[in-house]
């Protein structure tokens, strides 16, 4: 690394806005480097400063009435329909006299929906061991083409034998 390149690279670090392969190559220079070793120190000492300084003046503000006034200056909000209908239903006087016939009414479709699963006609499927397979097994004895490649898949698992054709050739031309 040269000095320009580390140079260029010490805000960053400061920063913590380096790699970590930046960050060792950095430290790695300026640890034999005199001169950037100094100017990364006077760049670490000024922002020492800086943030003493803005940390001194931040602690003497008075922000005890920061939030009554801006609080003050909001004014009233205006609710949303759902929000009102919301407030209404969780008030406690109303409460259970419509809560407890909603929760009624959504238990008796849940159980309707459950009754219609349970009682529906099951559809039978066929028996997997008693099923009888069918013999997919192909046997290719004489092959003649004039496509240019050819190819056979044949898969005992399933019993399923595959055939691919490939003809290059342009039509209307002769081979």
């Amino acid at each position: 690394m040269t000095c320009r390149e580390a140079l260029n690279l010490v805000p960053l670090l400061l920063d913590g806005e380096l790699e970590s392969r930046q960050m060792r190559a950095l430290v790695m220079h300026s640890t034999r480097c005199t001169p950037c070793e100094t100017e990364l120190r006077q760049l670490e000492r000024l922002q020492e400063m800086v943030s003493d300084s803005v940390n001194a003046r931040v602690d003497e503000l008075d922000l005890s009435n920061f939030w009554p006034n801006i609080e003050q200056r909001l004014g009233t909000l205006e609710l949303s329909w759902w929000h009102r209908l919301r407030t209404w239903w969780d008030t406690s006087e109303r409460r259970w006299t419509v809560q407890i016939p909603a929760f009624a009414a959504a238990a008796a479709v849940i159980a309707g929906l459950a009754l219609v699963f349970f009682f529906r006609n099951p559809q039978t499927l066929p028996d997997p061991a008693g099923a009888q397979v069918a013999d997919n097994t192909a046997t290719i004895e004489q092959l003649e083409t004039d496509a240019d490649s050819v190819a056979v898949v044949n898969d005992p698992e399933t019993r399923t034998t595959a055939l691919w054709l490939v003809d290059d050739t342009v039509p209307g031309e002769t081979p």
